[in-house]
């Protein structure tokens, strides 16, 4: 049975936890040909293969890291050399932009370099909670028993031979979820009557104490008002008619097999662990597992300056690494366990791969890595029309960066300013820099590299029309 009708995640969400879901979806059939229904056992096998499905983008994250953490006390040099200059000093802008692009050109990487396998990764991250929250949306096998449930309680409000109409229906679930605190995924307006697709939303987030009362059809105390009288209960009208307990009846076995897909142990997946033993264990397994992963995370990242010291690629990961865990832990304990389990397999997965991708790294010299990338570079500027012969880019990149220390920066501003307020006039300092230009246009021109020519003759060109 088809369950498009029912609430999946929309906005920018939307394809990836369809996908998402078309995956966990498949599982579930699979393991029920091989008399697994259980929702946790699911999660644990889908955490593994989306984080496989994954492994190519983390593989390439880790190398970027790596990379970066070799650049970064280059990048470091090139912004120290010009801290001291004046921004509005366009020639010196121009210089810096060309070393900055030359020394990203030699590592064969880009200021954004590592942005779309992070923006994706986000994307899936919180896809597969919102999959995980709104398992009867995906699930079509789980979806059916929630259907038949909601199916039963909304003919109530339909019926012709009872005084409960749809609004008292809607009005006495609202109720209910106002006792016992459970918060539907999609609420709606009170003025506004519940229709299956609302009811089976409510339910996908009862755990097993909430099923309990429901379908036991337990009754609240009366309540009075200040002057005596007592206050009518919508859910005690509902709770309290036949219609609703031959309902309970009837789905006894959807409901049975609800609890039973949800179940892990004596506890449902939308539990919360709380401090209770042995639930807690799984928030303390998060810590530690998350602990684990922040560490080996930092330290695949580090790399040795020039002093010989260690150094991280981001140092203020650190601090990131220490708390993140700590978030982890205390979230679980109030998260309902099923976003726990995705949380742990998720972050013991993380910690096979980063071991096994470092591995596979550190069979590469990082000098190799950087020769791939420039080869890449080089192969893209070739597509683009340029060509570069005997390594010309690369070659380039790597002369423009070794001098970073040498090179001066230093500018007279005043005549940088007479000479943009007198068009046609030009300054000493402004014939030495355009000599300069020309000498980097013929060295370019001569190594192969059309691009960077093309880059000092546009540089000329500025100029002889100032």
């Amino acid at each position: 049975m088809s369950l498009s009708f029912l609430t999946q995640v929309g906005g920018l969400l939307k394809p990836f936890a369809w996908v998402l879901g078309m995956i966990l979806n498949a599982i579930y059939k699979f393991s029920a040909l091989i008399g697994i229904e259980n929702i946790a056992f699911c999660i644990v096998v889908f955490t593994i293969v989306v984080k496989m499905l994954m492994l190519p983008l983390t593989i390439k994250q880790q190398r970027f890291a790596k990379v970066s953490a070799m650049m970064n006390p280059e990048l470091r040099a090139l912004n120290e050399k010009y801290r001291g200059v004046d921004r509005s000093d366009r020639a010196a802008m121009q210089r810096y932009t060309q070393e900055q692009q030359a020394l990203y050109q030699k590592y064969g990487s880009s200021p954004f370099g590592g942005c779309l396998p992070l923006i994706i990764t986000l994307f899936v991250f919180f896809a597969l909670y919102r999959v995980i929250y709104a398992i009867p949306a995906y699930v079509t096998d789980v979806g059916d028993q929630y259907r038949n449930v909601a199916q039963s309680v909304f003919n109530i409000g339909k019926s012709d031979d009872n005084n409960i109409s749809e609004s008292d229906v809607t009005d006495a679930l609202k109720e209910f979820c106002d006792e016992y605190k459970v918060s539907a995924r999609n609420s709606k307006n009170s003025g506004t009557n519940y229709n299956i697709t609302d009811m089976i939303d409510i339910f996908s987030v009862y755990n097993t104490d909430v099923w309990a009362k429901f379908r036991s059809a337990e009754l609240f105390e009366e309540k009075v008002d200040d002057d005596g009288n007592v206050i009518e209960s919508k859910w005690n009208k509902l709770a309290g008619s036949a219609l609703f307990k031959d309902a309970m009846a009837a789905q006894s076995d959807s409901i049975d097999k609800i609890l039973h897909v949800n179940s892990l142990g004596k506890y449902n997946i939308l539990d919360a662990p709380g401090y209770h033993f042995p639930a807690i264990l799984l928030p303390i397994l998060a810590f530690v597992l998350q602990f684990i992963t922040g560490r080996i995370s930092t330290a695949q990242t580090k790399t040795k300056n020039k002093e010989g010291k260690e150094e991280a690629a981001m140092p203020g990961m650190g601090m990131m690494n220490t708390i993140f865990p700590v978030l982890s832990g205390v979230f679980c304990v109030f998260m309902p366990i099923g976003v726990g389990i995705y949380w742990v397999v998720n972050s013991g997965v993380t910690i096979v791969q980063q071991l096994a991708i470092n591995k596979y790294l550190a069979k590469y010299d990082i000098e190799d890595i950087v020769a791939k990338n420039e080869a890449k570079a080089a192969e893209r500027v070739e597509k683009m029309g340029f060509y570069a012969k005997d390594g010309g880019v690369s070659n380039i990149a790597k002369s423009s960066t070794k001098s970073i220390a040498t090179i001066d920066t230093s500018r007279d501003s005043g005549k940088n300013n007479d000479r943009n307020k007198n068009s046609g006039k030009r300054s000493e300092s402004g014939k030495v820099s355009q000599k300069k230009k020309d000498e980097l246009a013929k060295q370019a021109a001569e190594k192969g590299s059309v691009g960077i020519a093309a880059i000092a003759n546009i540089m000329k060109n500025d100029d002889e029309e100032q």
